[in-house]
């Protein structure tokens, strides 16, 4: 998702201009560019969790009560797919341009850290997992 912000996520052609003149906007620009600078936020928040957790061997501190770290993963990975639907809608929202190749990398980034995300609450809840 951190490579894929630095894409056009938001491409368009002004051909009034001449002949092959196009531009685009990266994560980190309009339009709406909250959307898309949360969702890139979130995925590196949750990839330093798995890191740690998972390389570095950290010990993660204890959640509130009736909270775990697997509801963490699965809200993260299912917050990263809003946001990015809110970003496509800002996108569709403009007359002209569309979509980058960067918004389809940060798409397919975007399902791959949900169904992470699902596949630890899972084990988390079924208990094959021990952190």
């Amino acid at each position: 998702m951190f490579i894929a912000s630095f894409f056009d996520w938001w491409h368009f052609s002004l051909d009034n201009l001449g002949e092959g003149a196009s531009a685009g906007y990266d994560a980190w620009g309009d339009p709406g560019s909250i959307w898309s600078t949360l969702a890139v936020v979130v995925s590196i928040i949750l990839a330093g969790i798995i890191i740690a957790t998972r390389l570095g061997k950290v010990q993660m501190p204890a959640l509130p009560p009736n909270w775990t770290w697997g509801q963490v993963w699965g809200g993260g990975g299912a917050t990263v797919v809003v946001l990015m639907l809110l970003k496509a809608w800002r996108i569709l929202a403009y007359p002209y341009g569309g979509f980058g190749i960067g918004f389809w990398i940060g798409a397919f980034a975007a399902v791959a850290i949900a169904y992470g995300g699902y596949l630890l609450y899972n084990a988390e809840k079924t208990g094959a997992s021990s952190s």
